[in-house]
């Protein structure tokens, strides 16, 4: 398990989304980091599919108000937690596994004056520092795959979940079987511990004592953005490179386009879960 988890951290720690990147961007558009508000990381701090509007569906799904104590499941650089405190009124704790991570969410949560209303953790999602009953709503975007026991992380979001509470998230999902040598260059290209099946999602969810709201297949969605996301990874790739970053390198970019190939092709594909802690 540790070892897995050192492997995810450091995929992150070379991932050609980060502070650092984004600071560099905003400073060429702006000449300086002064007075940046959180619209103004919109464009460079969503790193998950969809954007702005994945973050909205999952307020949505878990009927986020303000107000609410938030949970972020593998949080990253907190992009989603500062759209979900600007645009919902909630208070985020974002909790995870990369160092990386952790350290450039607290620098942009600073650098937009949000440090009081997000709180970003240094921890495992399958063992989360935190009281029963804590948090009124919890999201996770992408993040699953890089779990490796996930069972054990969807009874710590039940735990930490008030009875009544909403825990909405998209993740990977297969639909057709891979061959070994397909899983692995999956979890050597992205640190990919498993994937599971709708169904095998929804059942992994109601052996947790959750009651599924809902499973919304976005793999044809995800088809169109991955193409796009291809395109952008190639570009932000040479900028790294040019701003002496870590560059992530042609194997990472081929192996991103067989994945975005098995994507169209409905190998494997995407789901958005939502499900309830019953009273």
């Amino acid at each position: 398990m540790e070892m897995a988890e050192k492997t995810v951290a450091e995929w992150y720690a070379n991932h050609p989304i980060s502070a650092p990147h984004i600071l560099t961007k905003l400073t060429n558009l702006r000449g300086s980091t002064k007075d940046v508000t959180p619209q103004e990381l919109y464009p460079y701090d969503q790193d998950h599919y969809d954007g702005l509007n994945a973050n909205a569906r999952l307020a949505d799904k878990t009927q986020m108000k303000p107000g609410d104590h938030v949970l972020d499941v593998c949080a990253g650089l907190c992009g989603p937690a500062r759209w979900y405190v600007t645009e919902r009124g909630v208070d985020v704790t974002g909790i995870d596994i990369s160092p990386n991570r952790v350290d450039g969410a607290k620098e942009l949560n600073a650098l937009v004056g949000m440090q009081d209303q997000i709180h970003p953790i240094l921890g495992s999602a399958m063992d989360m520092p935190f009281d029963d009953n804590k948090f009124d709503a919890a999201v996770s975007q992408e993040s699953f795959l890089h779990i490796p026991d996930k069972a054990k992380a969807l009874s710590e979001v039940f735990r930490v979940l008030r009875p009544g509470g909403r825990f909405a998230f998209t993740d990977w999902v297969m639909h057709s079987s891979l061959s070994e040598d397909e899983m692995e260059q999956y979890s050597q290209r992205f640190a990919c511990q498993s994937l599971l099946s709708i169904p095998e999602y929804q059942a992994k969810l109601e052996q947790t004592g959750f009651k599924v709201v809902s499973a919304d297949d976005v793999t044809a969605s995800w088809g169109e953005i991955l193409a796009r996301r291809l395109s952008m990874y190639q570009t932000l790739d040479a900028e790294a490179e040019r701003a002496g970053n870590p560059s992530k390198g042609d194997e990472f970019l081929k192996m991103y386009a067989q994945f975005v190939s098995d994507v169209q092709q409905r190998r494997i594909g995407g789901v958005r879960l939502a499900a309830e802690k019953p009273q």
